[in-house]
This record gives structure tokens, sequence and C-alpha cells, in this order.
């Protein structure tokens, strides 16, 4: 279903509170009861932050005193917040027809934007109207731009594999750091890490855009760093996917990496003793849910103990 038939009625609050918010001497009471709305919910911030920048964009290309502007400013709601679907689209129209709602729709010249995430622990499908599909890992948030020449992803934090319909007409690109990914009818994973972003490809192939770009295709990865520098990585595409499975893999790691890499999936610190035992390398399949079980595994093959720290943090030292 497209977003245009799908209306969000969070939309429609926050095109209400910026007509009411737009008004000459609007009362406190009204900007206070704007900032309760506002701090109900993340979607209610994110929403209107996008109503926002739709309107900021209009003024910009000189429509802020049109006629359909100016009829918008002089909307007064009643008293009660209590208003009827049909007001807040009605509202919607009067503010975004004046250059046409075509033109936010992913087919129009401006298009629309979403965030999607997952919380620690957690993961996300997202699924565009094309037919693509987004699988966010843990702790991983993106920005989907869709507008009629091209569909874009930010790649914000975190973990997300791609399964994407292939369209010439409308490509397909995933900006991540310093650099960005150019589907060519593929499945990839984007992984942007502290210091580094890796693209792995599992079908298809891929063209990765930074201070110089590389063709990847299928069983291929390459890695940047922050100033979009190819770097050289011992990314393995299957063990690269592997959360998707569940499962982490890790094969001559170092210590410190392999706990930060676990400690993803709960919300739980997890350090070590003695940075001097950082070094040390792992090598394993571990489960991403049962952190219990992992670090008992790693603590007995590196002859090292768990222990909870005061701070509740978790920390692994020598016996």
């Amino acid at each position: 279903m497209t977003p245009e038939a799908d209306q969000d009625p969070i939309q429609d609050q926050a095109v209400e509170w910026l007509i009411r918010l737009s008004a000459e001497n609007c009362p406190a009471a009204e900007r206070a009861a704007f900032q309760t709305w506002l701090q109900q919910s993340p979607a209610h911030q994110a929403t209107y932050a996008q109503i926002e920048r739709r309107m900021q964009w209009l003024e910009r290309v000189g429509q802020a005193d049109s006629a359909g502007r100016k009829t918008a400013l002089q909307y007064r709601p009643a008293k009660s917040f209590v208003f009827s679907r049909q007001a807040g689209l009605a509202a919607a129209a009067t503010i975004l027809l004046g250059v046409g709602l075509a033109t936010f729709s992913p087919f129009g010249w401006y298009g629309y934007t979403r965030h999607f995430s997952a919380e620690p622990g957690a993961r996300q499908t997202v699924n565009l109207a094309d037919g693509t599909q987004l699988e966010l890992n843990t702790d991983s948030e993106v920005a989907v731009r869709v507008n009629r020449s091209q569909r874009n992803v930010d790649v914000v934090k975190g973990e997300v594999y791609f399964s994407v319909v292939h369209n010439p007409d409308q490509p397909f690109v995933v900006t991540a750091g310093a650099g960005r990914s150019v589907d060519i009818g593929t499945e990839f994973e984007v992984y942007r890490q502290a210091d580094q972003v890796v693209v792995a490809v599992h079908e298809g192939s891929v063209r990765v855009e930074a201070k110089q770009s590389r063709d990847l295709t299928a069983s291929q990865a390459v890695a940047y760093d922050r100033n979009g520098n190819f770097v050289e990585t011992a990314a393995d595409v299957e063990t690269l996917s592997a959360w998707r499975r569940g499962k982490l893999i890790f094969d001559n790691r170092r210590l410190d990496e392999v706990l930060a890499e676990i400690g993803r999936y709960h919300r739980v610190s997890i350090g070590l003793a003695d940075p001097a035992l950082a070094e040390r390398k792992v090598s394993g399949t571990f489960f991403t849910e049962r952190l219990d079980d992992n670090l008992a595994a790693i603590a007995g093959s590196l002859n090292l103990q768990v222990r909870q720290a005061g701070d509740g943090r978790i920390l692994l030292g020598k016996r």
C-alpha cells in the first residue's frame, strides 16, 4: 500500500498543530498543550519535524505568500483539541496543496521521508511500496527518502540487509558515512561501524562509491573509513549476515571487538577488568540472545572469569 493511501493520523495531528502555532497571538496554554503532545511519542516528534521541513521547503520556493498559505494561517480550530479526520485532512490540504500533494508522494519531485529504527536486542523489517525489503539489525536506524527519480536510504547507525527490487528509472542508493552504495539489482548489507563502513553483497551486484569506486558481485565485501578511503577488510559475507539467523560468528577476532559486538544485542555494558586482555583472540559461533552462555563460553576458553561490577557493568577478568 502506498503512503498516500495509508494516511497517517499522526501526520494529520502534526499539520493541525502547525496551523495552530502559526496563528497570531497563539496562547501560552496552546503551546503548552503542543509540548505535551510532542513529548508523548518519538513518532510525534519525528512527524512534526517532517511537516516543518515541508513547510520550510514551500517557503524557500516562494510559496509562503500563496492564497492557500494565507488561508491556512487564518484557520482557527475549536477550543477543544478534539477534531475530525476530515478537518485534519482539510488543514493538510490547505498547506500542502499549494504545490500539490503529489509533490510529496513517492512519485513526486520532493517525495517523502520516513525514519525506522530497531532498539537494542530487537530487529525490524521494513517493506517499501515497491517490494524492496529492509531488515534492520539490533540498535540500527535508517532514514528512507523516496521520490520519482530515486530511492535513497541513509544508514544513520547499525546494520541493514537490503533486498532490492531493481528499477533503472528509480535507482536505489544507500548512503553511510563518507560513501554510498548503488544497487544494480541485488541483495546486500551495509554495516556502519564507529571507524568504518562495511558493504557485503549476497546476490547481484553493487557499486560502492567513496573517494574511489568499486563494483562488487556476490560474495564480495569492501570497507571504507571515515574519510572515504577504501581499507582492507577480512569480512566474510556469510559471517556478516549470521545475525539474520540469530547467530554471531567470530574467527580469530580480538576479545574487545567480540564483546562490543555481543553488547549490541543487550542493554548492558560489557568490559574488561584489564585492558591488556583486549588483544586475546576469540573464535566460535554464538547466539545473539544468549548473553550469559556467550560470556561463560568466552571466559572458559580464555581462562577468564565473569563478574558483575558495582556500577552495573559486566566485566571479564583474570581468574
